[in-house]
Protein backbone atom coordinates (compact mmCIF):
# COMPACT_ATOMS: atom_id res chain seq x y z
CA UNK A 1 0.00 0.00 0.00
CA UNK A 2 1.63 3.54 -0.96
CA UNK A 3 1.42 6.64 0.78
CA UNK A 4 -1.25 8.22 -0.93
CA UNK A 5 -3.99 5.41 -0.34
CA UNK A 6 -2.77 5.52 3.23
CA UNK A 7 -3.44 9.14 3.91
CA UNK A 8 -7.07 8.30 1.88
CA UNK A 9 -8.11 5.68 4.09
CA UNK A 10 -7.16 8.22 7.31
CA UNK A 11 -8.89 10.83 6.00
CA UNK A 12 -11.87 8.93 5.10
CA UNK A 13 -11.84 7.31 8.63
CA UNK A 14 -11.37 10.83 9.84
CA UNK A 15 -14.35 11.79 7.82
CA UNK A 16 -16.59 9.03 9.50
CA UNK A 17 -15.80 9.55 12.68
CA UNK A 18 -16.16 13.04 12.80
CA UNK A 19 -19.53 12.53 11.22
CA UNK A 20 -20.28 10.16 13.72
CA UNK A 21 -18.87 12.59 16.87
CA UNK A 22 -21.04 15.86 15.40
CA UNK A 23 -24.68 13.23 15.29
CA UNK A 24 -26.47 14.50 18.50
CA UNK A 25 -29.54 11.65 19.61
CA UNK A 26 -32.70 12.87 19.67
CA UNK A 27 -34.19 13.25 23.16
CA UNK A 28 -37.32 10.83 23.33
CA UNK A 29 -38.77 13.76 25.15
CA UNK A 30 -38.39 16.19 21.86
CA UNK A 31 -41.56 15.30 19.80
CA UNK A 32 -44.19 15.20 22.74
CA UNK A 33 -42.74 18.51 24.18
CA UNK A 34 -43.10 19.94 20.31
CA UNK A 35 -46.73 19.17 20.05
CA UNK A 36 -47.74 19.72 24.09
CA UNK A 37 -46.06 23.68 22.56
CA UNK A 38 -47.76 23.53 19.75
CA UNK A 39 -51.36 22.27 21.36
CA UNK A 40 -50.79 25.43 24.00
CA UNK A 41 -50.28 27.53 21.22
CA UNK A 42 -53.15 26.56 19.53
CA UNK A 43 -55.99 26.82 22.13
CA UNK A 44 -54.63 30.18 23.44
CA UNK A 45 -54.33 31.78 19.96
CA UNK A 46 -58.10 29.82 18.90
CA UNK A 47 -56.04 27.86 15.72
CA UNK A 48 -58.60 26.28 14.73
CA UNK A 49 -55.74 23.51 11.93
CA UNK A 50 -53.05 23.50 14.25
CA UNK A 51 -51.99 19.67 13.69
CA UNK A 52 -50.03 17.52 16.05
CA UNK A 53 -46.18 16.58 14.16
CA UNK A 54 -45.50 12.80 13.21
CA UNK A 55 -41.88 11.91 12.88
CA UNK A 56 -40.95 11.31 9.02
CA UNK A 57 -37.89 8.52 8.61
CA UNK A 58 -38.37 10.19 4.55
CA UNK A 59 -37.43 13.81 5.66
CA UNK A 60 -34.56 12.32 8.07
CA UNK A 61 -33.25 10.53 5.03
CA UNK A 62 -33.78 13.91 3.21
CA UNK A 63 -31.86 15.93 5.29
CA UNK A 64 -29.11 13.34 5.83
CA UNK A 65 -28.69 13.36 2.22
CA UNK A 66 -27.76 17.10 2.52
CA UNK A 67 -25.29 16.41 5.34
CA UNK A 68 -22.35 16.96 3.18
CA UNK A 69 -23.03 20.91 2.71
CA UNK A 70 -20.77 22.99 4.62
CA UNK A 71 -23.65 25.92 5.05
CA UNK A 72 -26.85 24.75 5.01
CA UNK A 73 -29.20 27.23 3.33
CA UNK A 74 -30.97 25.35 0.46
CA UNK A 75 -34.22 26.58 -0.87
CA UNK A 76 -37.52 26.26 0.79
CA UNK A 77 -38.95 22.81 -1.54
CA UNK A 78 -42.57 22.20 -2.55
CA UNK A 79 -43.01 19.94 0.23
CA UNK A 80 -40.74 21.00 2.93
CA UNK A 81 -39.31 23.73 5.13
CA UNK A 82 -36.42 23.60 7.08
CA UNK A 83 -34.99 25.00 10.70
CA UNK A 84 -31.70 24.78 12.29
CA UNK A 85 -31.86 24.44 16.03
CA UNK A 86 -28.85 24.60 18.65
CA UNK A 87 -29.95 21.65 20.57
CA UNK A 88 -33.21 19.96 21.15
CA UNK A 89 -32.95 20.72 24.74
CA UNK A 90 -33.46 24.31 24.11
CA UNK A 91 -35.92 24.08 21.30
CA UNK A 92 -39.03 25.03 23.18
CA UNK A 93 -37.34 27.78 25.00
CA UNK A 94 -36.23 29.19 21.92
CA UNK A 95 -39.18 28.73 19.62
CA UNK A 96 -41.21 31.10 22.90
CA UNK A 97 -38.21 33.65 22.16
CA UNK A 98 -38.95 33.65 18.75
CA UNK A 99 -43.19 33.95 19.08
CA UNK A 100 -42.56 36.69 21.65
CA UNK A 101 -39.53 38.25 18.70
CA UNK A 102 -41.94 37.73 16.16
CA UNK A 103 -45.42 39.71 18.13
CA UNK A 104 -43.47 42.51 18.95
CA UNK A 105 -42.18 42.95 15.40
CA UNK A 106 -43.09 40.59 12.80
CA UNK A 107 -40.27 39.50 10.81
CA UNK A 108 -40.10 37.51 6.79
CA UNK A 109 -37.61 35.03 6.08
CA UNK A 110 -37.77 33.71 2.73
CA UNK A 111 -35.86 30.61 2.71
CA UNK A 112 -36.68 29.96 6.66
CA UNK A 113 -38.52 31.06 9.46
CA UNK A 114 -36.31 28.95 11.97
CA UNK A 115 -38.25 27.63 14.95
CA UNK A 116 -41.47 29.41 13.67
CA UNK A 117 -41.31 26.68 10.90
CA UNK A 118 -42.22 24.54 14.05
CA UNK A 119 -45.17 26.25 14.71
CA UNK A 120 -46.50 26.04 11.02
CA UNK A 121 -50.36 24.84 11.69
CA UNK A 122 -50.51 23.16 8.37
CA UNK A 123 -47.50 20.97 8.73
CA UNK A 124 -48.04 17.40 9.53
CA UNK A 125 -44.14 15.61 9.95
CA UNK A 126 -41.43 16.40 10.87
CA UNK A 127 -37.96 14.77 10.84
CA UNK A 128 -34.24 15.94 12.09
CA UNK A 129 -30.63 15.23 11.90
CA UNK A 130 -27.49 16.79 13.35
CA UNK A 131 -23.79 16.72 12.04
CA UNK A 132 -24.53 18.92 9.06
CA UNK A 133 -21.07 20.26 7.38
CA UNK A 134 -19.34 18.77 10.38
CA UNK A 135 -20.95 20.56 12.75
CA UNK A 136 -22.73 20.12 15.55
CA UNK A 137 -25.50 21.47 13.85
CA UNK A 138 -29.17 20.61 13.99
CA UNK A 139 -31.47 20.21 10.75
CA UNK A 140 -35.24 19.90 11.09
CA UNK A 141 -37.53 19.29 7.95
CA UNK A 142 -40.77 20.32 8.75
CA UNK A 143 -43.61 18.92 5.41
CA UNK A 144 -45.54 18.85 3.72
CA UNK A 145 -46.15 22.21 2.96
CA UNK A 146 -43.38 24.30 0.99
CA UNK A 147 -45.03 27.88 1.79
CA UNK A 148 -44.59 29.30 5.72
CA UNK A 149 -48.06 30.01 7.47
CA UNK A 150 -48.30 31.48 10.61
CA UNK A 151 -51.72 31.42 12.68
CA UNK A 152 -53.40 34.64 14.08
CA UNK A 153 -51.35 35.82 16.99
CA UNK A 154 -53.04 39.47 17.35
CA UNK A 155 -55.74 37.33 20.42
CA UNK A 156 -58.64 38.13 18.63
CA UNK A 157 -59.57 35.11 16.65
CA UNK A 158 -62.90 33.64 17.36
CA UNK A 159 -62.14 30.28 15.81
CA UNK A 160 -62.51 26.78 17.58
CA UNK A 161 -59.13 25.22 18.63
CA UNK A 162 -58.66 22.16 16.23
CA UNK A 163 -62.23 22.60 14.18
CA UNK A 164 -60.60 23.16 10.69
CA UNK A 165 -58.40 19.43 10.37
CA UNK A 166 -56.69 17.79 7.74
CA UNK A 167 -58.66 14.78 6.44
CA UNK A 168 -58.30 11.78 8.14
CA UNK A 169 -57.61 13.79 11.73
CA UNK A 170 -59.63 14.65 14.63
CA UNK A 171 -60.02 17.22 17.48
CA UNK A 172 -58.32 16.23 20.60
CA UNK A 173 -57.59 18.86 22.93
CA UNK A 174 -57.27 21.55 20.35
CA UNK A 175 -54.81 19.50 18.31
CA UNK A 176 -55.39 17.60 15.14
CA UNK A 177 -54.25 14.30 15.56
CA UNK A 178 -54.60 11.68 12.67
CA UNK A 179 -57.12 9.07 12.63
CA UNK A 180 -54.68 6.21 11.54
CA UNK A 181 -50.97 7.35 12.61
CA UNK A 182 -49.55 4.60 10.60
CA UNK A 183 -51.44 5.49 7.26
CA UNK A 184 -50.39 8.73 7.16
CA UNK A 185 -47.11 9.69 5.52
CA UNK A 186 -45.02 12.53 4.49
CA UNK A 187 -44.60 10.90 0.41
CA UNK A 188 -48.91 11.09 0.53
CA UNK A 189 -51.68 9.24 1.49
CA UNK A 190 -53.59 7.17 -1.42
CA UNK A 191 -56.77 8.60 -0.32
CA UNK A 192 -55.97 12.31 -1.52
CA UNK A 193 -54.17 11.56 -4.98
CA UNK A 194 -57.25 9.29 -5.51
CA UNK A 195 -59.36 12.29 -5.22
CA UNK A 196 -57.74 15.07 -6.13
CA UNK A 197 -56.96 13.36 -9.03
CA UNK A 198 -60.08 13.14 -10.15
CA UNK A 199 -61.22 16.90 -9.53
CA UNK A 200 -58.01 17.68 -11.93
CA UNK A 201 -59.15 15.05 -14.52
CA UNK A 202 -63.22 16.55 -14.48
CA UNK A 203 -61.56 20.12 -14.69
CA UNK A 204 -59.53 19.39 -17.98
CA UNK A 205 -62.47 17.68 -19.07
CA UNK A 206 -64.45 20.79 -19.09
CA UNK A 207 -61.85 23.07 -20.43
CA UNK A 208 -60.71 20.76 -23.06
CA UNK A 209 -64.21 19.60 -24.13
CA UNK A 210 -62.99 15.96 -23.39
CA UNK A 211 -65.56 13.56 -24.48
CA UNK A 212 -64.57 10.41 -23.17
CA UNK A 213 -62.76 11.35 -20.03
CA UNK A 214 -63.56 8.69 -17.13
CA UNK A 215 -63.79 9.19 -13.20
CA UNK A 216 -60.62 6.71 -11.98
CA UNK A 217 -61.92 3.96 -9.47
CA UNK A 218 -59.50 2.81 -6.74
CA UNK A 219 -58.49 -0.80 -7.63
CA UNK A 220 -57.25 -3.06 -4.57
CA UNK A 221 -56.19 -5.62 -7.83
CA UNK A 222 -53.75 -3.10 -9.48
CA UNK A 223 -52.69 -2.22 -5.65
CA UNK A 224 -51.53 -6.08 -4.72
CA UNK A 225 -50.15 -6.36 -8.21
CA UNK A 226 -47.75 -2.75 -7.33
CA UNK A 227 -47.12 -4.47 -3.49
CA UNK A 228 -45.85 -7.61 -4.94
CA UNK A 229 -43.63 -6.02 -7.22
CA UNK A 230 -39.91 -5.61 -7.33
CA UNK A 231 -39.69 -2.60 -9.31
CA UNK A 232 -37.21 -1.21 -11.48
CA UNK A 233 -37.74 1.69 -12.39
CA UNK A 234 -40.91 1.05 -14.54
CA UNK A 235 -40.94 -2.65 -14.49
CA UNK A 236 -41.20 -5.27 -17.22
CA UNK A 237 -45.34 -5.51 -16.82
CA UNK A 238 -45.35 -1.69 -18.16
CA UNK A 239 -47.16 -0.23 -20.76
CA UNK A 240 -49.64 -3.71 -21.43
CA UNK A 241 -52.59 -3.05 -19.27
CA UNK A 242 -51.35 -0.37 -17.20
CA UNK A 243 -49.02 2.39 -16.92
CA UNK A 244 -47.80 4.07 -14.14
CA UNK A 245 -46.33 7.51 -12.33
CA UNK A 246 -43.77 7.76 -9.75
CA UNK A 247 -43.75 10.76 -7.65
CA UNK A 248 -40.93 11.72 -5.37
CA UNK A 249 -43.51 13.10 -2.74
CA UNK A 250 -47.20 13.84 -3.43
CA UNK A 251 -48.85 17.10 -3.44
CA UNK A 252 -51.65 18.24 -5.49
CA UNK A 253 -49.97 21.56 -6.35
CA UNK A 254 -47.09 19.60 -8.07
CA UNK A 255 -48.99 17.94 -10.22
CA UNK A 256 -50.69 20.74 -11.13
CA UNK A 257 -47.71 22.97 -11.70
CA UNK A 258 -45.88 19.81 -14.39
CA UNK A 259 -49.59 19.95 -15.96
CA UNK A 260 -49.90 23.38 -16.53
CA UNK A 261 -46.00 23.45 -18.02
CA UNK A 262 -46.89 20.73 -20.37
CA UNK A 263 -50.18 22.46 -21.74
CA UNK A 264 -47.89 26.02 -22.15
CA UNK A 265 -45.74 24.37 -24.71
CA UNK A 266 -46.02 24.49 -28.57
CA UNK A 267 -48.06 21.73 -30.27
CA UNK A 268 -44.56 21.00 -31.85
CA UNK A 269 -43.10 20.52 -28.46
CA UNK A 270 -46.16 18.68 -26.98
CA UNK A 271 -45.34 15.89 -29.63
CA UNK A 272 -42.03 15.54 -29.05
CA UNK A 273 -42.54 15.52 -25.48
CA UNK A 274 -45.29 12.76 -25.97
CA UNK A 275 -43.02 10.78 -28.15
CA UNK A 276 -39.98 10.64 -26.27
CA UNK A 277 -41.62 9.77 -23.30
CA UNK A 278 -44.41 7.30 -24.36
CA UNK A 279 -42.50 4.25 -23.85
CA UNK A 280 -41.39 4.81 -20.37
CA UNK A 281 -44.06 7.62 -18.18
CA UNK A 282 -45.15 11.04 -19.17
CA UNK A 283 -44.88 12.02 -15.44
CA UNK A 284 -48.17 13.79 -13.94
CA UNK A 285 -49.54 13.94 -17.76
CA UNK A 286 -50.30 9.98 -17.17
CA UNK A 287 -53.14 10.75 -14.86
CA UNK A 288 -54.90 12.64 -17.48
CA UNK A 289 -55.38 9.46 -20.23
CA UNK A 290 -58.72 10.09 -20.46
CA UNK A 291 -59.61 6.42 -21.07
CA UNK A 292 -57.87 5.05 -17.72
CA UNK A 293 -60.86 3.62 -15.24
CA UNK A 294 -58.96 2.50 -12.24
CA UNK A 295 -55.62 3.92 -10.05
CA UNK A 296 -53.97 2.35 -7.14
CA UNK A 297 -51.10 4.08 -5.31
CA UNK A 298 -48.40 2.80 -2.87
CA UNK A 299 -45.26 2.56 -1.97
CA UNK A 300 -43.41 -0.44 -2.10
CA UNK A 301 -40.15 -2.10 -0.60
CA UNK A 302 -37.62 -1.30 -2.79
CA UNK A 303 -38.90 2.17 -3.88
CA UNK A 304 -38.71 4.86 -0.53
CA UNK A 305 -41.31 7.25 -2.89
CA UNK A 306 -44.81 7.21 -4.33
CA UNK A 307 -46.03 5.11 -7.21
CA UNK A 308 -49.22 4.99 -8.99
CA UNK A 309 -50.36 2.54 -11.28
CA UNK A 310 -53.21 3.48 -14.12
CA UNK A 311 -55.36 1.03 -15.73
CA UNK A 312 -56.60 -0.76 -18.18
CA UNK A 313 -54.49 1.13 -20.79
CA UNK A 314 -51.19 0.26 -21.92
CA UNK A 315 -50.90 2.93 -24.65
CA UNK A 316 -50.93 6.60 -23.75
CA UNK A 317 -53.86 8.55 -25.11
CA UNK A 318 -54.10 12.15 -25.12
CA UNK A 319 -57.44 14.38 -25.74
CA UNK A 320 -57.31 17.57 -27.91
CA UNK A 321 -55.51 20.10 -26.07
CA UNK A 322 -55.52 22.76 -28.52
CA UNK A 323 -58.55 23.97 -27.26
CA UNK A 324 -60.50 23.53 -30.39
CA UNK A 325 -62.43 21.03 -29.75
CA UNK A 326 -66.52 21.35 -30.18
CA UNK A 327 -67.31 17.43 -28.18
CA UNK A 328 -69.72 17.83 -25.24
CA UNK A 329 -67.23 16.58 -22.07
CA UNK A 330 -68.36 13.39 -20.80
CA UNK A 331 -70.58 11.94 -23.96
CA UNK A 332 -68.46 9.41 -25.32
CA UNK A 333 -68.42 6.91 -22.45
CA UNK A 334 -67.66 3.17 -22.22
CA UNK A 335 -70.25 0.21 -21.60
CA UNK A 336 -71.56 1.31 -17.70
CA UNK A 337 -70.50 4.17 -17.52
CA UNK A 338 -72.97 7.59 -17.93
CA UNK A 339 -72.20 11.54 -17.92
CA UNK A 340 -72.13 12.62 -15.13
CA UNK A 341 -71.26 16.58 -14.95
CA UNK A 342 -68.55 15.99 -18.09
CA UNK A 343 -67.10 13.10 -16.35
CA UNK A 344 -68.00 9.43 -17.33
CA UNK A 345 -68.95 7.70 -14.07
CA UNK A 346 -69.53 4.56 -13.71
CA UNK A 347 -73.39 3.07 -12.70
CA UNK A 348 -72.35 0.56 -10.23
CA UNK A 349 -68.60 0.99 -9.21
CA UNK A 350 -68.61 -1.71 -6.76
CA UNK A 351 -69.19 -3.72 -9.60
CA UNK A 352 -66.47 -2.57 -11.77
CA UNK A 353 -62.61 -4.37 -11.95
CA UNK A 354 -59.63 -4.08 -13.69
CA UNK A 355 -59.82 -7.12 -14.69
CA UNK A 356 -63.20 -6.42 -16.92
CA UNK A 357 -66.21 -8.42 -17.15
CA UNK A 358 -65.88 -12.29 -18.20
CA UNK A 359 -69.23 -11.55 -20.11
CA UNK A 360 -67.76 -8.84 -22.23
CA UNK A 361 -64.30 -11.46 -22.73
CA UNK A 362 -66.34 -13.92 -24.21
CA UNK A 363 -68.28 -11.81 -27.15
CA UNK A 364 -64.62 -10.22 -27.66
CA UNK A 365 -62.74 -13.22 -27.99
CA UNK A 366 -65.52 -14.98 -30.15
CA UNK A 367 -65.71 -11.79 -32.31
CA UNK A 368 -61.63 -11.69 -32.86
CA UNK A 369 -62.04 -15.50 -34.20
CA UNK A 370 -64.85 -14.76 -36.52
CA UNK A 371 -62.33 -11.88 -37.76
CA UNK A 372 -59.71 -13.72 -38.40
CA UNK A 373 -61.67 -16.99 -39.71
CA UNK A 374 -62.91 -13.98 -42.58
CA UNK A 375 -59.58 -12.80 -43.13
CA UNK A 376 -57.83 -16.17 -43.33
CA UNK A 377 -60.41 -17.81 -44.80
CA UNK A 378 -60.75 -20.79 -42.09
CA UNK A 379 -63.20 -23.20 -42.71
CA UNK A 380 -63.27 -24.97 -39.02
CA UNK A 381 -63.00 -21.53 -36.42
CA UNK A 382 -65.48 -22.70 -33.91
CA UNK A 383 -67.06 -20.49 -31.47
CA UNK A 384 -66.09 -20.35 -27.68
CA UNK A 385 -68.34 -21.54 -25.18
CA UNK A 386 -68.17 -21.55 -21.52
CA UNK A 387 -67.71 -24.57 -20.29
CA UNK A 388 -68.38 -25.14 -16.39
CA UNK A 389 -66.18 -28.63 -15.69
CA UNK A 390 -63.25 -26.80 -17.48
CA UNK A 391 -63.72 -24.32 -14.33
CA UNK A 392 -63.71 -26.88 -11.78
CA UNK A 393 -60.32 -28.33 -13.73
CA UNK A 394 -58.78 -24.89 -13.29
CA UNK A 395 -59.84 -24.08 -9.93
CA UNK A 396 -57.76 -25.60 -7.45
CA UNK A 397 -54.64 -25.49 -9.86
CA UNK A 398 -51.27 -23.24 -9.42
CA UNK A 399 -49.32 -22.49 -12.57
CA UNK A 400 -47.31 -25.26 -11.84
CA UNK A 401 -49.90 -27.99 -12.51
CA UNK A 402 -51.27 -25.58 -15.12
CA UNK A 403 -48.08 -26.44 -16.84
CA UNK A 404 -48.33 -30.17 -15.85
CA UNK A 405 -51.81 -31.46 -16.69
CA UNK A 406 -52.08 -29.07 -20.28
CA UNK A 407 -51.52 -30.51 -23.60
CA UNK A 408 -53.87 -33.81 -22.81
CA UNK A 409 -57.59 -32.73 -23.41
CA UNK A 410 -57.31 -28.59 -22.78
CA UNK A 411 -54.67 -26.34 -23.23
CA UNK A 412 -53.56 -22.51 -21.43
CA UNK A 413 -53.55 -19.37 -22.54
CA UNK A 414 -52.69 -16.46 -19.84
CA UNK A 415 -54.06 -12.44 -20.16
CA UNK A 416 -53.36 -9.31 -18.28
CA UNK A 417 -57.12 -8.62 -17.97
CA UNK A 418 -60.33 -9.46 -19.37
CA UNK A 419 -60.54 -6.18 -21.14
CA UNK A 420 -59.12 -4.71 -24.57
CA UNK A 421 -58.86 -8.52 -25.48
CA UNK A 422 -59.02 -7.89 -29.15
CA UNK A 423 -56.45 -5.23 -28.72
CA UNK A 424 -54.00 -7.23 -27.30
CA UNK A 425 -54.49 -10.37 -29.26
CA UNK A 426 -54.05 -8.27 -32.32
CA UNK A 427 -50.84 -6.78 -30.20
CA UNK A 428 -49.27 -9.93 -29.48
CA UNK A 429 -49.94 -12.25 -33.09
CA UNK A 430 -49.38 -9.15 -35.69
CA UNK A 431 -45.58 -9.83 -35.48
CA UNK A 432 -46.04 -13.99 -35.62
CA UNK A 433 -48.23 -13.46 -38.88
CA UNK A 434 -45.90 -11.31 -40.03
CA UNK A 435 -43.40 -14.20 -39.92
CA UNK A 436 -42.62 -16.56 -42.76
CA UNK A 437 -43.28 -19.95 -42.38
CA UNK A 438 -39.78 -21.19 -41.19
CA UNK A 439 -39.53 -18.64 -38.90
CA UNK A 440 -43.50 -19.19 -37.72
CA UNK A 441 -42.11 -23.32 -37.08
CA UNK A 442 -39.10 -21.60 -34.95
CA UNK A 443 -41.52 -19.09 -33.16
CA UNK A 444 -43.81 -22.21 -32.19
CA UNK A 445 -40.80 -24.84 -31.13
CA UNK A 446 -39.37 -22.16 -28.88
CA UNK A 447 -42.90 -21.54 -27.17
CA UNK A 448 -44.13 -25.07 -27.06
CA UNK A 449 -41.44 -25.47 -24.25
CA UNK A 450 -43.28 -22.76 -21.75
CA UNK A 451 -46.51 -25.47 -21.97
CA UNK A 452 -48.41 -22.39 -23.62
CA UNK A 453 -48.36 -20.24 -26.92
CA UNK A 454 -49.77 -17.36 -24.54
CA UNK A 455 -52.37 -15.75 -26.83
CA UNK A 456 -51.71 -17.54 -29.79
CA UNK A 457 -54.58 -20.27 -27.90
CA UNK A 458 -56.78 -17.96 -28.22
CA UNK A 459 -56.76 -18.26 -32.54
CA UNK A 460 -56.82 -22.32 -31.90
CA UNK A 461 -59.65 -22.89 -34.19
CA UNK A 462 -59.98 -26.33 -33.15
CA UNK A 463 -60.93 -25.44 -29.36
CA UNK A 464 -64.52 -25.06 -28.67
CA UNK A 465 -64.69 -24.63 -24.53
CA UNK A 466 -63.32 -21.96 -22.56
CA UNK A 467 -62.75 -21.21 -18.71
CA UNK A 468 -60.84 -18.45 -17.11
CA UNK A 469 -59.77 -17.26 -13.18
CA UNK A 470 -57.32 -15.54 -11.68
CA UNK A 471 -54.04 -16.91 -10.67
CA UNK A 472 -50.55 -15.69 -9.07
CA UNK A 473 -47.44 -16.10 -10.69
CA UNK A 474 -44.54 -14.46 -9.38
CA UNK A 475 -46.77 -12.30 -7.17
CA UNK A 476 -48.38 -10.85 -10.20
CA UNK A 477 -52.47 -11.74 -10.73
CA UNK A 478 -53.22 -12.82 -14.13
CA UNK A 479 -56.74 -14.11 -16.16
CA UNK A 480 -55.69 -17.82 -16.79
CA UNK A 481 -57.83 -19.60 -19.43
CA UNK A 482 -58.38 -23.20 -20.29
CA UNK A 483 -59.30 -23.97 -23.50
CA UNK A 484 -60.77 -27.42 -25.23
CA UNK A 485 -61.05 -30.33 -25.96
CA UNK A 486 -57.74 -29.98 -28.22
CA UNK A 487 -54.38 -30.58 -26.23
CA UNK A 488 -52.57 -29.79 -29.28
CA UNK A 489 -51.96 -26.64 -30.94
CA UNK A 490 -53.25 -25.33 -33.90
CA UNK A 491 -52.81 -23.02 -36.18
CA UNK A 492 -55.30 -22.13 -39.26
CA UNK A 493 -52.91 -20.89 -42.40
CA UNK A 494 -51.68 -17.44 -42.41
CA UNK A 495 -50.32 -16.86 -46.11
CA UNK A 496 -53.78 -15.82 -47.52
CA UNK A 497 -53.41 -19.13 -50.07
CA UNK A 498 -56.44 -20.90 -48.78
CA UNK A 499 -59.30 -21.25 -51.01
CA UNK A 500 -62.18 -22.78 -48.57
CA UNK A 501 -64.89 -20.51 -47.16
CA UNK A 502 -64.85 -19.25 -43.43
CA UNK A 503 -67.62 -21.94 -41.42
CA UNK A 504 -66.90 -24.35 -44.25
CA UNK A 505 -65.97 -27.49 -42.42
CA UNK A 506 -67.86 -27.25 -38.92
CA UNK A 507 -67.87 -30.32 -36.78
CA UNK A 508 -70.91 -31.93 -35.82
CA UNK A 509 -73.54 -29.99 -33.85
CA UNK A 510 -72.01 -26.17 -35.59
CA UNK A 511 -72.91 -24.14 -38.15
CA UNK A 512 -71.71 -21.73 -40.04
CA UNK A 513 -72.91 -18.41 -38.87
CA UNK A 514 -71.17 -15.57 -40.71
CA UNK A 515 -67.76 -17.14 -40.74
CA UNK A 516 -67.78 -19.21 -37.17
CA UNK A 517 -68.56 -22.20 -36.54
CA UNK A 518 -71.42 -21.77 -33.51
CA UNK A 519 -73.82 -24.32 -31.82
CA UNK A 520 -76.50 -25.03 -33.14
CA UNK A 521 -79.84 -23.96 -30.60
CA UNK A 522 -82.00 -27.19 -30.76
CA UNK A 523 -85.42 -26.78 -30.92
CA UNK A 524 -86.73 -26.21 -27.65
CA UNK A 525 -89.65 -28.95 -27.14
CA UNK A 526 -92.21 -27.46 -24.50
CA UNK A 527 -92.54 -29.52 -21.54
CA UNK A 528 -95.91 -30.33 -19.76
CA UNK A 529 -95.20 -30.26 -15.99
CA UNK A 530 -98.37 -32.74 -14.93
CA UNK A 531 -97.28 -32.12 -11.43
CA UNK A 532 -97.80 -28.59 -11.65
CA UNK A 533 -101.28 -28.79 -13.42
CA UNK A 534 -102.56 -31.12 -10.52
CA UNK A 535 -101.46 -28.58 -8.03
CA UNK A 536 -102.85 -25.91 -9.47
CA UNK A 537 -106.42 -27.48 -9.73
CA UNK A 538 -105.86 -28.55 -6.48
CA UNK A 539 -105.59 -25.06 -5.05
CA UNK A 540 -108.66 -23.67 -7.07
CA UNK A 541 -110.60 -26.41 -5.46
CA UNK A 542 -109.73 -25.59 -2.12
CA UNK A 543 -110.08 -22.34 -2.84
CA UNK A 544 -113.75 -22.14 -3.78
CA UNK A 545 -112.64 -20.31 -7.05
CA UNK A 546 -115.96 -19.80 -9.03
CA UNK A 547 -115.40 -21.85 -12.22
CA UNK A 548 -116.47 -19.91 -15.51
CA UNK A 549 -119.73 -19.88 -17.01
CA UNK A 550 -120.54 -22.51 -19.35
CA UNK A 551 -120.85 -21.65 -23.08
CA UNK A 552 -123.32 -23.13 -24.61
CA UNK A 553 -124.34 -24.04 -28.18
CA UNK A 554 -127.63 -23.09 -29.47
CA UNK A 555 -129.07 -26.34 -30.77
CA UNK A 556 -132.63 -25.66 -29.05
CA UNK A 557 -132.33 -22.18 -31.34
CA UNK A 558 -131.52 -23.88 -34.59
CA UNK A 559 -133.67 -25.90 -34.50
CA UNK A 560 -136.85 -23.49 -33.55
CA UNK A 561 -135.83 -21.08 -36.78
CA UNK A 562 -135.38 -23.95 -38.90
CA UNK A 563 -139.09 -25.30 -38.55
CA UNK A 564 -140.08 -21.16 -38.68
CA UNK A 565 -138.34 -21.20 -42.04
CA UNK A 566 -140.33 -24.19 -43.43
CA UNK A 567 -142.98 -23.15 -42.23
CA UNK A 568 -143.24 -19.79 -43.81
CA UNK A 569 -141.58 -21.37 -47.01
CA UNK A 570 -144.62 -23.89 -47.32
CA UNK A 571 -147.18 -20.88 -47.10
CA UNK A 572 -145.85 -18.83 -49.55
CA UNK A 573 -146.09 -21.65 -52.24
CA UNK A 574 -149.52 -22.66 -50.90
CA UNK A 575 -150.24 -18.54 -51.40
CA UNK A 576 -149.10 -19.15 -54.80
Amino acid sequence: MNLLQSLLIFLSFVAINAFFFFQVPLPDNFLPELNTLRQVYANTYNVSNMHKLNWSRALVDIVESLSEMRTFEPKPQKTWRYAKLESYETVIKTTKKAVDAYISKPFNYLSSMQELELLNPLQRFVGCSSGIGGHRLIVCLIGPVGNFTIFDMSGNSRKIPGSECHKRYQNEGGLCVANIKEEESYYGHPQDIFEDVNQIRKEYSKNFNVSNMHQLIWSDDLLKNLQNMVWNNGSGGARVTWRYVHLPTYIKISIESELSTFFNKTPLEKRLFIRSNSDTTLGSLEFLNPLQKFIACSRISNVPSLICLLGTEGKFTIFDSSGNSKEIPGSNCQKGYTNDSGVCVANKPEEESYFGRQLDFMSDVNKIRRRYAKEYRVPSMHELTWNNKLAEVLEPLDMTGLRAQSKKTWRFGALNTYDNIIYHIEADVSSFFEMNRTAKKLHIKNLSGHGTMYRLEFLNPLQKTIACGRKEDDGVTYVICLLGPEGNFTIFDTTFQSHAAAGSKCDEGYHDEDGLCSLQIPTQVPIIDYRKMANEEKNEATTGKPEPEPLFENHGNEISLSHLFIFLLAKLFLNI
